[in-house]
């Protein structure tokens, strides 16, 4: 469970724009449930075509040294079912599969609909 404080009228003017809010917003979820789930924290940001959006590990990792890093590919949805969750957490696991990186990876994607997460490593289906 999630208690959080409603946004006031500066926050929701600063996140109009649908698509950056679902984006930012699933980046919050999912790291915060991740962290919940398996004490996995952001390191730092991954670089485009990793097939990730962040590297996380445990904490007190240094973010220098990415070897014992485990990438996270998140995707955030803001409509649709349990069903549709599950199928992006399929494309987000593809996606981490082709990713330009030899290191383990996670995909994770909130259903803020669906009030839902969806975790899943590499090489398992959600």
């Amino acid at each position: 469970m999630v208690h959080f404080v409603l946004p006031d009228e500066h926050a929701l003017d600063a996140y109009a724009n649908e698509i950056d809010a679902t984006e930012t917003g699933a980046y919050a979820v999912s790291l915060a449930a991740i962290e919940a789930i398996a004490g996995l924290v952001a390191v730092r940001r991954a670089s485009t075509l990793t097939g990730a959006d962040w590297y996380i590990a445990p904490t007190g990792t240094n973010s220098e040294d990415l070897e014992n890093c485990i990438r996270l590919e998140v995707s955030g949805i803001n409509a649709g079912a349990s069903s549709d969750i599950r199928r992006r957490l399929r494309e987000k696991l593809i996606q981490a599969a082709h990713g330009a990186s030899n290191l383990p990876a996670i995909a994770a994607v909130v259903g803020f609909k669906a009030l839902e997460v969806a975790i899943a490593p590499l090489g398992v289906s959600g």
